[in-house]
């Protein structure tokens, strides 16, 4: 899977970076939401401290092993 940024002018979408593939190909377009969005460290912020004692790091770790069992 290839990434690439673009601008979308309301009509047409102008690619930015580089695009590799030469074949016809199906492609995803995605529309960042116009939602607020918070910088990492204020995010981290807001969720520190919900949740406590919910053991979300063992939940995580197991979690992320059972996945790795079926990659």
């Amino acid at each position: 899977m290839q990434v690439v940024k673009a601008i979308f002018d309301g009509k047409n979408i102008h690619p930015i970076d580089l695009i590799t593939v030469t074949k016809k190909t199906e492609v995803l377009v995605i529309f960042p939401s116009d939602e607020k969005t918070y910088p990492p460290h204020e995010a981290r912020k807001l969720l520190r401290g919900s949740c406590k004692g919910k053991s979300l790091t063992e939940k995580l770790l197991k979690s992320r092993a059972e996945d790795i069992k079926f990659e």
